[in-house]
């Protein structure tokens, strides 16, 4: 559990306490409700407190973990003048204009408090478009403050004075927020223009003619952008799932299915693909897929039979993703069989396939 995810859970529970006092269908109000909140909160806060238990009992301490004693730990070895160079440079990108979630934010600000200055004077209707922003720039605000104390007491300083990942942690909250003012400005659209008697609504039931025509047309505007964009988002997808067929975490799961038990197994991927030896991404894929920590690639099988025979002997197993020329014209030669792609298991005589 990433400490920045606790700002998700203290929103959304406030937003479940403002809820219960707000309905007060309890009996004795004000007692009722928090008791029910506490009940909630600690049933929902089980599963969260036996994983911490289980990552205490079996990880060390990760800068990721809510810890105290990492905190103080962090403060103390940290000068004044380090954490104000940090807070500085996360102002700095706070205001910059090409900044992402910076725009995201403006944006939203711009459409929510656009809409309500129209409905307001133009239609005479209040709204609660103005107190939506007001709220959710609130919470921008609080996420930047636990965003900036993630940098100033997780972090190591060559890390948090890069504002590491920063867009990527803002893009959460960013999107979070687009939703929850879409939400309310979808609702806002429907009590304004349309007829809120659902049993009397037809055609004829806008306030105006101009009513009418601004919902349809915005409907129709918004539904043939929300069909391109899912379209568009379809396609994509389809593309990138064509693209990778070939990309080696798939090649392993036309291989064999993944070890799901932590091993010791040695394991042997041929790569006939130098590049992801060279990055070690081969071994690191085999490590994941096969749950062991003893998973290494090789690409170059450049070598007499007899060392041939000496490297492959080293391993418990050997995975072929894709076709390996010299690796198959070797083990011809060596165990006078023909290898295709597949899990093999190594014994002194033959490579046994793994079904």
């Amino acid at each position: 559990m990433k400490n920045s995810a606790t700002f998700f859970v203290v929103v959304i529970a406030g937003a479940f306490l403002v809820t219960l006092l707000k309905t007060n269908r309890t009996g004795w109000a004000l007692p009722g409700n928090l008791l029910r909140f506490a009940g909630t909160m600690g049933v929902a806060s089980l599963p969260f407190l036996l994983w911490q238990w289980h990552v205490h009992a079996t990880f060390t301490v990760s800068k990721h973990e809510i810890s105290a004693q990492a905190y103080r730990h962090q403060l103390t070895s940290e000068s004044p003048a380090t954490i104000l160079k940090i807070a500085r440079k996360f102002g700095e990108q706070i205001l910059n204009p090409q900044s992402l979630s910076t725009q995201g934010i403006l944006l939203l600000n711009l459409l929510l408090v656009g809409a309500w200055i129209v409905i307001r004077l133009g239609n005479r209707r209040r709204n609660p478009l103005l107190k939506t922003a007001a709220w959710l720039d609130g919470m921008f605000g609080l996420y930047y403050l636990s965003l900036l104390g993630m940098y100033v007491l997780s972090m190591p300083y060559a890390e948090a004075i890069l504002l590491d990942g920063f867009e990527r942690y803002m893009g959460s909250v960013v999107i979070l927020g687009l939703y929850l003012g879409a939400m309310v400005f979808v609702r806002v659209l429907d009590a304004t223009f349309y007829e809120q008697n659902f049993e009397k609504r037809n055609s004829r039931s806008f306030a105006t003619i101009m009513s009418k025509n601004a919902y349809q047309l915005s409907t129709l505007v918004a539904g043939f952008f929300a069909i391109t964009l899912m379209y568009s988002e379809i396609t994509g997808t389809n593309f990138t799932n064509r693209m990778n067929q070939q990309t080696l975490p798939l090649q392993l799961q036309r291989c064999s299915r993944p070890w799901t038990h932590l091993n010791h197994q040695k394991v042997l991927v041929v790569d006939p693909h130098a590049t992801d030896v060279n990055d070690y991404y081969a071994g690191y894929a085999a490590r994941y897929y096969y749950f062991t920590d003893r998973a290494v690639g090789q690409e170059n099988f450049m070598v007499s039979p007899a060392a041939f025979r000496q490297i492959v002997q080293q391993y418990d197993y050997v995975v072929i993703p894709e076709f390996h020329r010299t690796f198959t014209v070797l083990t011809q030669k060596v165990y006078h069989q023909r290898v295709i792609t597949g899990l093999y298991r190594v014994t002194p005589q033959r490579l046994l396939r793994q079904r």
